[in-house]
């Protein structure tokens, strides 16, 4: 369904209250809020660092929900595993580099085209935009990388529009400047990942590679158009999610734990194809996804 914001951005997808899974999504939102600033309270974290925690720890649930519908776009359930994987780890204490996932968030969605037209002028600059944060404050090299992989892509489905094109090399200055004046050169940094998680993270590509190379006919349509997503897009999508998260190990231990919501949402998808939440056989999956 086509919603007034389209006319402005085609990446945008805005949550709608009348879709029983949206409406799940904005009640669940400020439950985690108050039950992480809960939960930190209690552990005596001060009430600051508890608010902190509440209000990142739910921003992070609703992009991890929102790059679960684009990874899995037939299947509800993966999104609320992922959302609910994410509060865990929220509640464990570990940080989130949400750039980072916003950045991932726009370039799937660009690359997939889960909305259906064309990227904007305004939707490219919100790309470039996330990329520098992703880079500048989550220290994310890499990223800007994967989302030339998306652009590119997308310029082979279909040729793209200037801007879009101006894009690419304007990312690979900021990748490229980023990993040669910052920590990217020192790929010594992967020698501080923890074997544990090495294994966990080897084992979840190994799955996820499987489920991507083995996708079915989708049921899914477009937002704006209300034609079928295109299957080849949506594996594409898949592919830079996994890009995105064996990227943070790049950065070592650190990044990997910053980019674990990324994680959340691969490993949601192996296990939310087996589980039926009632909105999956309605179909409401174009207007289930976050702006």
């Amino acid at each position: 369904m086509s919603h007034p914001i389209h006319k402005f951005s085609a990446l945008a997808r805005p949550v709608e209250p009348k879709c029983p899974t949206n409406f799940a999504v904005i009640i669940l939102l400020p439950v985690i809020a108050i039950a992480l600033f809960g939960w930190n309270l209690i552990n005596e974290n001060g009430i600051a660092l508890a608010a902190h925690i509440g209000l990142f720890g739910a921003l992070t649930a609703f992009l991890t929900w929102a790059l679960g519908r684009e990874m899995d776009p037939d299947h509800n359930a993966t999104a609320f595993i992922a959302m609910a994987l994410s509060v865990m780890l929220a509640a464990l204490g570990y940080g989130f580099d949400l750039l980072t996932i916003g950045a991932l968030l726009f370039a799937v969605r660009l690359a997939n085209r889960t909305v259906g037209p064309q990227a904007r002028v305004g939707d490219i600059i919100t790309l470039v935009s996330l990329n520098l944060g992703a880079v500048l404050v989550d220290g994310a090299w890499w990223m800007p990388f994967i989302s030339v992989i998306a652009l590119v892509f997308d310029e082979t489905q279909e040729h793209s529009n200037l801007p879009q094109r101006l894009a690419i090399p304007a990312l690979i200055i900021i990748g490229a400047q980023a990993f040669f004046t910052g920590d990217g050169i020192a790929l010594s940094v992967t020698d501080s990942l923890v074997r544990g998680w090495v294994v966990t993270v080897i084992v979840i590509t190994i799955m996820v590679g499987g489920a991507i190379w083995n996708l079915p006919d989708l049921r899914s349509v477009m937002d704006v158009q209300q034609t079928p997503c295109d299957r080849r897009r949506i594996r594409a999508g898949m592919v830079l999610i996994l890009l995105g998260g064996l990227a943070s190990l790049l950065g070592g231990q650190d990044s990997l734990a910053g980019n674990l919501a990324i994680w959340s949402v691969l490993a949601a998808s192996i296990a939310g194809r087996n589980v039926i939440i009632a909105d999956d056989d309605k179909n409401d999956t174009p207007t289930s996804v976050e702006p």
